[in-house]
């Protein structure tokens, strides 16, 4: 840094010229062509093809801190280019540094959310057991549709790329069949309802480098979320007709908790600086291989190896449920 010129403070007029030069005073006259200026060195007459800008009151520009000398100082960015900027104090001191200095308006441009809380719904795809409705009485556990979720998240950012927080989710899939019997047993009609319950820890990235951005409206997301789920299952079974000696229904359980991992992929688009929709998909495993309780609860006894058969489905091993979704939400950030 240097000190390039000393004027009296009561100057208020600056003139920087395109060559660099900062020269402080007041204008005695101006024409066509030129300035009339006076100046520290005496009465200059400046060109106005050579002056760059014109300030004519510095007091109207927003003191800033300069280091000069070791010292911190209150002064005015008055010129600035890629490789220098210059400032002037209240008492007339001309001082330039090395390199450009942020400025306020910079900063502010890159504020963002650091706190970043999130509310979704999902609906979509699930392999909770369901009755087969082929042969004797079993389970099928291909996609269906049918699933609903909600999710809560709260995250804190680290930085533009990434962050770590928690995330809980509801889901729940009810299914109701039609399950005909070969031969004198009557059909039924079968309500099979699975809910599952989640928490975890969860990792957040921006493939773009956006996370809580203030300034772009647009992002990508990857969130990782390992954890663990309370899961419960119903079945209930209602005979068509009611015929004797046949119940009128019976109904199987089971709850289990297992570890769980839930990945989601998600655009947000911001609706104002601290607003943001979100709509992306969601896969969602539970790593559990059984949940039914194996036994089959009725009024009265099901003649014939009904039951024997049912239980025997019942405490088949099951595969680890799924459920892709969408999902459709917003975050706020703070």
């Amino acid at each position: 840094m240097a000190l390039l010129v000393c004027t009296p403070a009561l100057m208020a007029t600056v003139i920087v010229q395109k060559n660099g030069d900062v020269i402080s005073g007041r204008i005695l006259q101006e024409r066509k062509d030129r300035y009339i200026f006076q100046s520290p060195y005496g009465k200059l007459q400046i060109a106005k093809a050579n002056v760059s800008k014109l300030i004519l009151d510095e007091k109207q520009i927003e003191l800033q801190d300069v280091k000069y000398k070791d010292q911190t100082v209150k002064a005015r960015l008055v010129a600035q280019d890629d490789k220098t900027s210059v400032f002037l104090t209240d008492d007339g001191r001309t001082i330039r540094t090395d390199a450009p200095t942020s400025t306020a308006t910079d900063d502010k441009a890159e504020k963002r959310d650091t706190w970043l809380f999130a509310a979704s719904g999902m609906y979509g795809f699930s392999t909770f057991q369901r009755l087969s409705t082929d042969g004797p009485p079993g389970f099928d556990q291909a996609f269906a549709a049918g699933a609903f979720g909600a999710q809560l998240t709260g995250h804190y950012t680290f930085s533009p790329i990434w962050g770590v927080g928690v995330a809980t989710a509801f889901y729940r899939h009810v299914l109701v069949q039609t399950v005909p019997q070969p031969g004198a047993p009557p059909d039924y009609e079968a309500t099979a309802a699975h809910a599952s319950v989640f928490v975890s820890p969860s990792l957040v990235v921006s493939l773009l480098g956006n996370l809580g951005s203030k300034k772009s409206a647009h992002d990508i997301r990857l969130e990782v979320q390992p954890g663990y789920s309370l899961n419960e299952a119903n079945l209930d079974l209602r005979f068509i007709p009611p015929t004797n000696p046949f119940p009128a229904s019976a109904a199987a359980a089971g709850k289990t908790s297992a570890f769980t991992l839930q990945g989601q992929l998600s655009y947000s688009y911001s609706l104002s600086e601290s607003l943001r929709l979100r709509l992306g998909a969601a896969y969602y495993r539970v790593f559990y291989d059984r949940i039914f309780d194996g036994t089959l609860q009725n009024g009265s006894a099901i003649p014939g190896g009904f039951t024997a058969d049912f239980e025997r489905a019942l405490k088949s091993p099951a595969q680890n449920p799924q459920i892709i979704s969408i999902t459709l939400g917003a975050e706020i950030g703070f």
